[in-house]
């Protein structure tokens, strides 16, 4: 599906949601939990959803997009609960992420690219040494979260898959959602925290423009 991205019903919200984008990056990435965090952030993404539900953007992604809005609102606010209902969140929007690619694409797998899985298949591995030590009693959400991100990163190297978005935005996730994980689960000096927050917010937002770009170009 093409959509007119000029279109001002869509157009507007996306210049907004952008700018929200840029000022969580510069200010508020990396700051405690506060309301006015919260709305930034949500609305970084909310926004340009609520454009795209009004030119009749496709529905899997559409969905896939706002369920990462809803994960957004709840990973911006402190406490386990909020935790647990973001990560539900997050998985059900790379479900959904997963469903578009197989509807939309068609996608067939090609054996040059199979070394691509066959990497993100070893990463998801090698997280029950790294990671699911440090995660408590979320150690099975994390588990499944990170099979359910590494599918998704394995169906968007497949082609038909618009390559040079849909696949690089689903690198991009995975790339933003490892930091996160570290930056969660594992100690971090505050120098590096504070990076980590930066590179978390630069490459999730770099990914769902990738992405939805690939289903709307």
């Amino acid at each position: 599906m093409s959509v007119a991205l000029t279109e001002p019903q869509l157009l507007a919200p996306v210049v907004v949601g952008m700018g929200l984008s840029l000022l969580y990056l510069l200010w508020f990435c990396w700051r405690p939990a506060s309301v006015a965090k919260t709305l930034v952030k949500t609305g970084a993404v909310a926004l340009p959803a609520v454009g795209l539900s009004l030119v009749g953007a496709p529905t899997l992604p559409l969905l896939a997009l706002w369920f990462c809005a809803l994960g957004d609102l709840l990973l911006s606010r402190d406490g386990q609960g909020m935790l647990q209902g973001g990560i539900a969140a997050f998985a059900v929007g790379h479900i959904l992420y997963v469903a578009a690619f197989v509807v939309h694409f068609a996608p067939e797998v090609t054996v040059h690219t199979l070394w691509i899985p066959a990497l993100l298949v070893l990463l998801a591995l090698s997280t029950e040494r790294w990671l699911q030590p440090y995660t408590g009693e979320l150690a099975w959400p994390v588990r499944i979260y990170v099979v359910l991100i590494v599918i998704m990163g394995c169906v968007a190297t497949q082609q038909p898959i618009p390559q040079t978005t849909v696949f690089w935005g689903a690198l991009a996730f995975i790339s933003s959602d490892l930091i996160l994980s570290v930056h969660i689960f594992r100690q971090m000096r505050p120098v590096f925290a504070r990076l980590a927050a930066y590179a978390i917010w630069f490459f999730y937002y770099i990914a769902q423009v990738l992405i939805f770009y690939g289903f709307i170009a």
